[in-house]
């Protein structure tokens, strides 16, 4: 009845226990009202980060290509792997808070008087122990262990966003090359017309040779750059097969590709951040394991409690029990440990805690600077991007003019070639930098999108 009395006193102690250590709270970070760079945005609507990744980018042929990286990409994969290793070491960290059983064979030798014989006896049963957890030692390391899978959660979050915005940058540079590609080509044709035309000319004596070599070394400089293109095609699709996890290959394109590109976003309030952005939650995530560590370090410093139980029989002989013959030997009972003295490795223990800690709040603050920065570049980017787009758009427009006008007057015999020749080279450089201006408005709406938190579902 006694020993009833003590189990229960025990059990209410343990459930009843103090968790030492401070309670999590969230760190006062101030916040602006609104983005920096957020002038001329939308203040209203839905926020642009709060939009699936395939409203965002409608694109059939990247819808796919996002879908092949987050299912079949190392990357995801890899960030899977590691969410099943913090669920297991949670396991691990929770598992401490129950009663441990285990059978077990002991043996130890016996007094035996002058002449005796040398005998052992051996003790076979079922242990059970049970660590109370008086100050929370293990309740701290279950807290700590579970944020620390959030974290792993998180990080996953963050590597889906970076991989959507990651292909999808890949996929539209791999466009602009394309174009490129098809504007350099275009503009060799032209120029090969035009070498044909002042081959004409100069067999007629109205052209000189000089000016059909320098046609000649036009044709040659435009063509020089059409290997390079096809390099960096080939480059670019290796960097997008490894993101999907595929062999070096080509990867195909709709020529029609589309990206809405709104002149106005909905960026929403800089707070939203601390809930949408997944390295600002796995950051705090980290913040509530390292402040939760720091109950376990000080609980380590005080007396442990535990309750032994065995079960089992007793013999000098072990096939008795083995085989379940033994006399039968119960014991019951609760063990103390005081820690008396370990070198101060409990002390060092307990300050590294709490300099990791500290670590962890400065890493979250950092984070929320990191974020608003990356918003804040973001917006501007896409802001002046618009601008650079009209520029490109007139620059193209002027060339087309240049260009034709300096064929009718080279034709009519009223300009040199070298008119021709700098018409050529102004037309190709503005085309080549329009697709430029339009591959720097996706990139930069990307980057708005992955820098407010887009890119993940709530739902995985």
């Amino acid at each position: 009845m006694n020993t009833f009395r003590l189990l229960c006193s025990l059990l209410a102690v343990a459930l009843g226990g103090c968790a030492l250590g401070p309670d999590y709270r969230r760190p006062d970070v101030p916040l602006p009202e609104q983005h920096r760079a957020e002038k001329g945005f939308a203040s209203s609507g839905q926020f642009l980060a709060d939009r699936n990744w395939q409203e965002v980018f409608t694109d059939p042929v990247l819808q796919s290509l996002i879908h092949e990286a987050l299912d079949a990409g190392p990357e995801a994969l890899m960030a899977v792997a590691r969410i099943e290793e913090a669920r297991a070491l949670a396991g691990i960290a929770r598992s401490t808070l129950y009663p441990q059983a285990s059978l077990s064979v002991n043996t130890s030798p016996t007094v035996r008087q002058a002449g005796d014989t040398l005998t052992s006896s051996f003790l076979g049963g079922l242990g059970v122990s049970w660590e109370i957890d008086l100050w929370g030692r293990y309740r701290r390391a279950s807290e700590a262990a579970q944020a620390e899978l959030l974290a792993s959660v998180e990080s996953r979050h963050a590597l889906q966003s970076s991989l959507v915005a990651n292909v999808a940058r890949q996929y539209y540079q791999l466009v602009v090359l394309h174009d490129t590609l098809a504007v350099t080509s275009r503009s060799a044709e032209n120029q090969r017309e035009i070498l044909l035309l002042v081959k004409r000319l100069s067999a007629s004596g109205i052209a000189s040779a000089a000016e059909e070599r320098q046609q000649e070394v036009a044709l040659a400089t435009t063509e020089s750059g059409l290997p390079t293109l096809r390099r960096q095609i080939a480059e670019t699709e290796q960097a997008l097969a490894l993101l999907l996890g595929r062999l070096p290959g080509s990867i195909p394109f709709d020529a029609r590709q589309t990206l809405d590109l709104p002149e106005q976003i909905p960026a929403g309030l800089p707070s939203r951040l601390l809930e949408r952005r997944p390295d600002i939650r796995q950051a705090e995530a980290a913040l509530v394991a390292a402040n939760a560590r720091i109950g376990e370090a000080k609980a380590m410093l005080f007396p442990s409690l535990s309750l032994t139980a065995l079960l089992g029989g007793v013999s000098t002989r072990l096939a008795e029990v083995l085989e379940g013959r033994a006399p039968t030997v119960a014991s019951l009972g609760p063990n103390a440990l005081l820690p008396f003295f370990s070198g101060g490795r409990l002390f060092f223990n307990r300050e590294a805690a709490e300099a990791r800690l500290e670590q962890a709040a400065l890493n979250y603050r950092k984070t929320i600077l990191k974020a608003l920065g990356e918003v804040a570049n973001a917006l501007n980017a896409y802001e002046n991007s618009l601008d650079l787009m009209h520029i490109q758009a007139r620059r193209v427009y002027s060339a087309k003019e240049a260009m034709r006008l300096a064929d009718l007057r080279f034709r009519a015999g009223t300009t040199n070639f070298l008119e021709v020749l700098d018409a050529q080279r102004q037309l190709l450089a503005a085309e080549t930098q329009r697709a430029q201006a339009l591959f720097e408005r996706r990139a930069a709406l990307i980057s708005i999108y992955l820098s407010l938190g887009g890119g993940w579902d709530e739902a995985q």
